[in-house]
């Protein structure tokens, strides 16, 4: 079985930190962002009712203040098992409890105040005993305490907002395959078991949305250099018999510009950015370390729905990429993506999207990459959704394969969500990763059962 993109990623960054290693691996861990973007509304929400809204213009959700004054949190009790794992990850691989506390505060003048931090313990390293694995993973993945969101956010005049912060800012509207959602680094150290949208990384930025009737303007100015956080050495889903070096650090300001407008039935947006590469390449001096140089890259998004379809595309390009094994040179690449999206079904969500990245000026000696670069690499993802029992249950679905032919490995994953109680929840399921490539043979024999029960208060 394989997790999806975002294991491709994964391992991709940790062995060669080749270009894909992000898109491998995307979806592979269990870290919940909370993600809240604040735009503007347009006359056209009714008609995108139904359909995620990560870049359209939404409504504010009212905050419900919890009796702790705006103080909320979640206690999780998770637990996995690999039945066809290498020693020590086989058998039960994971007994993790974490806890997820949320602070929100509005101000009179209606500026708001948050952030959200968490923490987590994994018992199994010693239950098993911590000698059995490397140090990289006890460091890594034994126990972690982060701050995540936290932010401030308002309206200096009707048409000019501002937030200030780390936050998580989604360009695109694939749930599986990133294309022009760029800005915000991954979490794949546990590959297998969630979406994106629960892997972004905050990342400290200045963001500005000025309105100008149906079009926003957003200019953004990164203040934080953060990278994807890949499966640290001797873990289960690091494949190479070696660690690799650590990344090297940045400390500058890089920017980035989105512009997009909502119309009736449809809505587009166009973006440029001048970033950090987030992939990175080896480089044995001065002292060995996996670089990340600037690159520039621009797109658009297109969406359209027409009844219970919504049909999406994504493109971008990207100068100034540089691999491992062509470390002097530069390169351009093309990404693209369609896809579409189905509701014609009661409480059920069909989508599937397919993806082409084009290195345009293409070498030979890429294919000396530990994981060999294609001239094309497709990636397929389909998924299905569907609630039952008055939404209080929510089987789940998702598929994605590499290659033209769907024969380059990948991972399929089925889960089912159920409401217990009030606050209670449960989740269930089990992921399968799937052989056909360098990248997906080294990791397709940690396929796992999950299983994790949370109380929100």
């Amino acid at each position: 079985m394989h997790i999806k993109l975002a294991l491709g990623g994964l391992l991709l960054s940790s062995l060669l930190y080749a270009e894909s290693v992000d898109e491998a691996l995307d979806g592979f861990d269990d870290t919940t962002v909370s993600v809240d973007v604040k735009q503007k509304t347009t006359k056209s929400d009714d008609v995108m009712d139904g359909f995620d809204d990560e870049e359209l213009p939404v409504k504010e959700e009212e905050s419900t203040t919890s009796s702790l004054g705006g103080l909320t949190g979640k206690l999780t009790e998770q637990v996995t098992f690999s039945y066809s794992g290498d020693k020590p990850h086989d058998n039960f691989t994971s007994l993790k409890s974490s806890l997820l506390l949320d602070y929100e505060h509005k101000f009179e003048n209606g500026f708001k105040f948050k952030a959200n931090a968490k923490a987590y313990y994994d018992a199994i390293y010693d239950i098993r005993g911590s000698d059995r694995y490397s140090k990289d993973e006890l460091d890594e993945l034994r126990n972690e305490v982060e701050l995540f969101d936290a932010y401030i956010e308002g309206s200096i005049t009707d048409s000019f907002d501002m937030k200030l912060g780390r936050q998580v800012v989604v360009w695109g509207r694939s749930d599986t395959i990133r294309v022009t959602d760029v800005l915000n680094p991954l979490d794949n150290r546990r590959p297998g078991m969630v979406d994106i949208e629960d892997l972004r990384l905050p990342v400290s930025m200045a963001k500005f949305d000025y309105f100008i009737g149906d079009w926003r303007v957003t200019p953004i100015a990164i203040l934080e250099q953060r990278f994807t956080k890949n499966p640290p050495f001797a873990s289960a889903f690091y494949p190479a018999p070696f660690a690799a070096p650590a990344d090297e650090s940045y400390d500058d300001v890089t920017y980035a510009l989105s512009i997009g407008g909502e119309f009736s039935g449809w809505d587009v947006n166009f973006y440029g950015a001048r970033i950090h590469d987030d992939a990175g390449y080896f480089s044995p001096t001065p002292t060995p370390s996996i670089k990340h140089d600037k690159v520039n890259m621009f797109g658009t998004a297109l969406n359209v729905l027409s009844g219970s379809w919504l049909f999406k595309t994504e493109l971008a390009h990207f100068n100034g990429l540089k691999y491992t094994s062509t470390e002097n040179e530069s390169f351009e690449r093309t990404d693209a993506l369609i896809g579409t999206e189905y509701k014609g079904i009661a409480d059920t969500l069909i989508s599937y999207d397919v993806s082409l990245r084009h290195i345009n000026n293409y070498d030979d000696r890429l294919l000396n990459e530990i994981n060999p670069l294609e001239k094309d690499t497709y990636q397929h993802a389909f998924r299905v959704s569907s609630d039952f029992m008055n939404a209080s249950l929510t089987a789940n679905y998702l598929i994605s394969l590499y290659g033209k032919k769907l024969d380059e490995g990948g991972f399929q994953r089925a889960w089912v969500k159920y409401e217990l109680g009030e606050g209670i929840n449960t989740n269930f399921g089990v992921v399968d990763y799937i052989g056909g490539s360098t990248l997906f043979d080294a990791v397709k024999n940690n396929d796992m059962i999950f299983a994790d029960i949370s109380y929100s208060f």
